[in-house]
């Protein structure tokens, strides 16, 4: 075949020549549309939104910014989402959804997570770990998109910094913020300032009717509008009484309203300092909150005071102990009396449900003021032990030779994970992306040493298929104290070796090796043979990254001898799977340090010796990496034809097995491999693949395969 496109994979029979070019689907996320829907009982706000939209369409092309402030409930990130929602068709990147948490009683959310959150959304490779070169990177990232701007949605933010660190690079983007108070500090950004005032009288008449049911509202106008005078014109206020009149079709007006009165007369004389808007929306939560059914409000206070930052039925049914069918049902009522937000229908978890910020600070007051002596901390343990048990059975699926250390738990959970095999695992991690950090910390604040390192260490299984370096570092610093504090030398050492991973994978190699090295010690001084022999692998392993090849090979080949040692004594299956294993992998890496030190001959025989045994247990994965390292040992040994059949195959193998981050490099090895046959189109071909790729992945690697480009003709 000559001057031929192939499209997806493909498998070689014989020779092909000619120009052959690689097309592969970007394997960076899908366009986001993160922003919740606008809700049908959306009402008024006319004017705002038409100052709003001709601002910002005046300021094109340039990155504009809107910062909407008002009080808590005045329906800030409403008028948001309908904002984007009129200008969806202007910004055909997506648009983005964070939530910087600034009225959490916890605390915001830290920088580091936001922009990692953002990223993730447009980026699927590794990111850095500190905040500045995260948001350089986000700015890179956005840049490159300009003729796709994207709108971003930041909310509930409470200082300036904080936002200016998510502004988007290049030209085109939205940033709508919403805060509280005045983020005046923004004007020098060129921000516009929009403070959202509660509703009108009539505009709040109108709201109620929307959502109660216009007859009901026409039935008695003077009770309707002491509803609204009550609720002080703030639609989250006004939402919940309308809720109330919808769930309760007997109920009349001039019935709610004296209600309403009374609770309005009791939080002024319980409560000082509280705004009027503050009484209006506390009137409006106590009279919802003490209309629900007693077990409906515990699982509101119980599930609002929890630390996740979103909920679904299977956490709810640990905590609350219950049925998972009867969890579903309490929480689609609580979304149905207006306490929870329903955030998205998701694959791996089901329903997901959140808290306006206001309600949650509400339902934590309630768990608090009712709660009877250890409940709270029994709860607290309750949903610890439920997300250790299930990110346990994640870990164990998808990184099964990872060593298996002890579990404690006060609260084992009694119903099953809610996945059954790898990628229902994967996904489930991947779907409580915002609940796995805070969990560690709930952990390590609430005096639970043990629960914290087991965490993290359950954690190597979200961190090996995300690289989230924030997360992957402050877990190891809180789970390291943890296992210190314990007394637990194992755990201990399992926290180092983890920790060194994530380092080197963050180009951070110094301190990785000291990291090993520590490990090696205390292996050594314990007596732990396989702890010794993996952290004389990671040593080598680093040095390998570090391109340091003298100083790689010794490591590496002390950890494969003690490896082989092991598996020969293991009896376990298992056991004797995992040492196999072990073994190849020294070999792969011995491969690249031969191939390096322009040893073709012994790279060939370590590297068809590890494909061969990784083939045999059945690790596709590492068997496709040996067999990209085999086909460049061959290249090195004049085996152009072999070389390039292997190469092929390799890239082949790695797109089956869905790794982008290895089909990048199989396809930059292999286009080494065609440019050193002569075939310098194909060779172009694939090196622009392979950095097409790691633009999705990582700019070091894009960089690296750049420079190799020029020469690729």
């Amino acid at each position: 075949m000559r001057d031929v496109t192939v499209h997806g994979p493909t498998i070689q029979s014989g020779s092909i020549t000619g120009g052959v070019h690689f097309h592969q689907t970007r394997l960076g996320p899908p366009t986001p549309w993160q922003v919740r829907p606008v809700p049908a009982s959306f009402t008024d706000r006319t004017e705002d939104l038409a100052s709003l939209i001709a601002w910002i369409r005046s300021r094109s092309p340039y990155v504009r910014m809107v910062a909407v402030h008002g009080p808590p409930g005045v329906g800030k990130s409403t008028l948001a989402q309908r904002l984007l929602d009129e200008l969806r068709d202007e910004f055909p990147g997506g648009q983005l959804y964070v939530d910087l948490q600034g009225y959490d009683p916890a605390g915001p959310a830290r920088l580091d997570e936001a922009l990692g959150q953002l990223l993730r959304s447009l980026y699927g490779g590794d990111l850095p770990s500190g905040v500045e070169e995260r948001a350089a990177w986000w700015r890179s990232v956005t840049a490159e998109r300009s003729r796709r701007p994207v709108a971003v949605l930041v909310d509930n933010a409470v200082w300036a910094d904080q936002v200016r660190a998510l502004l988007p690079g290049g030209r085109e983007h939205l940033l709508v913020v919403t805060s509280r108070t005045p983020l005046a500090d923004l004007g020098r950004d060129g921000a516009r300032h929009h403070h959202l005032q509660p509703f009108s009288p009539a505009a709040a008449q109108e709201y109620l009717a929307a959502v109660a049911g216009e007859h009901r509202v026409a039935s008695d106008r003077r009770a309707a509008q002491a509803i609204a005078s009550l609720g002080a014109g703030l639609p989250l206020s006004l939402a919940l009484a309308g809720t109330i009149l919808a769930s309760h079709p007997d109920r009349s007006l001039a019935e709610l309203a004296t209600a309403l009165t009374s609770r309005r007369q009791q939080v002024l004389a319980s409560t000082h300092g509280l705004t009027p808007l503050g009484v209006a929306m506390n009137s409006s939560l106590n009279e919802t909150y003490w209309g629900l059914p007693r077990p409906s409000a515990r699982v509101f206070r119980s599930m609002g005071h929890l630390f996740p930052y979103d909920l679904d039925a299977a956490v709810t049914a640990a905590v609350c102990g219950l049925p998972l069918e009867k969890a579903a049902e309490e929480l689609t009522a609580l979304a149905g009396a207006g306490l929870l937000i329903t955030v998205r229908e998701d694959a791996a978890r089901g329903t997901v449900y959140g808290f306006h910020d206001e309600v949650r600070a509400y339902a934590r007051h309630r768990a608090v003021a009712e709660a009877t002596d250890g409940e709270l901390d029994e709860q607290t343990r309750r949903g610890l032990d439920f997300y250790l048990a299930t990110i346990t059975t994640a870990e164990r699926l998808l990184t099964d030779t990872h060593r298996s250390l002890a579990r404690d738990y006060r609260f084992e959970p009694d119903k099953p994970a809610p996945f059954t095999d790898k990628d229902g695992a994967a996904a489930w991690l991947h779907a409580q992306s915002n609940n796995l950090l805070p969990a560690v910390r709930t952990a390590a604040v609430a005096g639970l040493p043990q629960t914290t390192w087991q965490l993290v260490h359950a954690l190597w299984a979200y961190l090996r298929l995300t690289h989230d370096h924030a997360l992957w570092f402050e877990a190891h610093e809180l789970g390291l104290m943890a296992a210190r504090e314990c007394g637990d030398q194992l755990a201990e050492q399992e926290m180092l070796n983890t920790w060194g991973v994530g380092l080197r994978s963050d180009g951070q190699l110094e301190a990785a090796v000291e990291r090993f090295e520590q490990v090696l010690q205390m292996a050594r001084a314990r007596g732990d043979r396989r702890g010794e022999a993996q952290a004389l692998h990671e040593i080598g392993a680093t040095y390998l990254a570090a391109d340091r090849m003298d100083a790689a090979r010794a490591p590496l080949e002390q950890g494969r001898a003690l490896r082989q040692i092991l598996g020969a004594e293991a009896t376990d299956p298992h056991e004797q799977r995992t040492y196999t294993r072990a073994v190849a992998l020294s070999d792969t890496a011995l491969g690249q340090v031969a191939i390096s030190l322009g040893d073709p001959a012994g790279a060939i025989t370590r590297l068809t010796a590890a494909r061969t045994t990784l083939l045999d247990i059945q690790d596709a994965f590492d068997a496709a990496r040996a067999l990209a390292w085999l086909a460049r040992a061959h290249a090195l040994s004049g085996d152009l034809d072999a070389a390039e059949r292997e190469g092929r195959q390799a890239v082949t193998e790695c797109t089956a097995v869905r790794s982008p981050r290895w089909t990048a490099r199989s396809l930059e090895l292999l286009g080494r491999t065609l440019q050193e046959a002569g075939h310098h189109d194909q060779a172009r071909a694939a090196f622009e693949q392979s950095l097409q790729i790691y633009t999705d992945l990582n700019p070091r690697d894009a960089d690296r395969v750049r420079r190799q480009l020029p020469s690729a003709s």
